[in-house]
């Protein structure tokens, strides 16, 4: 799927949001460190990144379940249970794809996949709950993941993880609801690859990856669809 432009929206005159695309910086994971992780496979090739969240549904981007004609993409795979993109692990299929219908111009850019077959637990494959809470105080610490572009313009096939703090909701670079931001130092942050990927605070899912601006590991904060905004969706879309 051709969806993850290098510049597409242009804000002012300074940069503009592509979609997420790589863990800059950062470390590899440790086995069975971050058993919630799925990868998102189209027609065979790594696309995206995901989160269990229940035994048949997974959580994770619009932008990474549609095609740019807006239709939902075929052949679509999902691997769990393992950290690394080509060992380990089992492919599950959709039964049903679900994007919000309010999706568009880097808003509303959430998605839920439910598999044809649940997902045994094991210590390589747990659900993460979600985060209920208040809104994140600037600079709180999450943790985000994924197997994004690294440094070198290669999916990572380990998957990577790195620290990441909250920043302003004006930072994302538009004051749209739905969204938190996060920053670090220049050098990391999320990339190609790492879109639909969850960002975690004190073992609990605050967000989803949606886009960087300009371009990745930069002074600007990366932008994700806010977990709690869209708790209401999440859980209305799973009853039916």
């Amino acid at each position: 799927m051709k969806k993850f432009a290098i510049v597409c929206l242009f804000l002012g005159t300074l940069v503009g949001p592509s979609f997420a695309r790589r863990i800059f910086g950062g470390q590899f994971a440790e086995d069975r460190q971050f058993p919630y992780q799925v990868a998102l496979f189209h027609n065979g090739h790594f696309d995206c990144g995901g989160s269990i969240i229940d035994n048949r549904w997974i959580l994770t981007a619009a932008h990474c379940v549609l095609e740019l004609n807006g239709s939902v993409a075929a052949n679509l795979s999902v691997l769990v249970g393992s950290q690394h993109l080509v060992e380990g692990g089992r492919r599950f299929e959709p039964e049903a794809i679900f994007a919000h219908e309010s999706y568009g111009d880097f808003q509303n850019d959430i998605a839920l996949i439910k598999l044809g077959e649940s997902i045994e637990y094991d210590e390589l494959s747990q659900p993460i709950a979600l985060y209920e809470g208040d809104d994140l105080p600037k600079d709180s610490v999450v943790v985000i993941s994924g197997h994004g572009r690294t440094e070198d313009r290669d999916f990572s096939e380990l998957l990577k993880f790195n620290r990441m703090l909250v920043d302003t909701h004006e930072s994302c670079g538009k004051d749209r609801e739905g969204l938190i931001c996060f920053n670090e130092k220049v050098g990391n942050g999320a990339c190609h690859g790492d879109s639909g990927g969850p960002a975690v605070f004190e073992g609990r899912q605050v967000g989803v990856a949606n886009f960087v601006q300009g371009s990745c590991g930069t002074k600007y904060a990366d932008g994700y669809a806010k977990v709690t905004y869209y708790r209401e969706w999440i859980d209305r879309t799973m009853r039916n």
